[in-house]
């Protein structure tokens, strides 16, 4: 799934997955005219609204079909 995630972030150039890097990056990136904010804070929105949740299901997915992790939730409710 990661790899899926990456080959899709870097389709158009590497600069496509700059949001995860540091503001430093991203302003040089900027400067250098590869890229803009707007552009940045849209993939930044756009992965933070299907990967993380993407990922999250993923791992409860396999956690618990290819796993079989059962009693799982009722232990974790329990010490929350």
């Amino acid at each position: 799934m990661l790899v899926l995630v990456c080959a899709a972030g870097i389709r158009k150039g590497a600069v496509g997955m700059v949001h995860l890097y540091s503001p430093e990056v991203q302003s040089r990136c900027v400067e250098l005219g590869l890229t803009t904010h707007e552009i940045i804070r849209r993939n930044k929105l756009t992965f933070k609204i299907l990967c993380i949740p993407g990922y999250l299901a993923y791992v409860l997915a396999f956690a618990y079909a290819v796993n079989g992790a059962r009693g799982f939730l009722s232990v974790f409710w329990q010490t929350v």
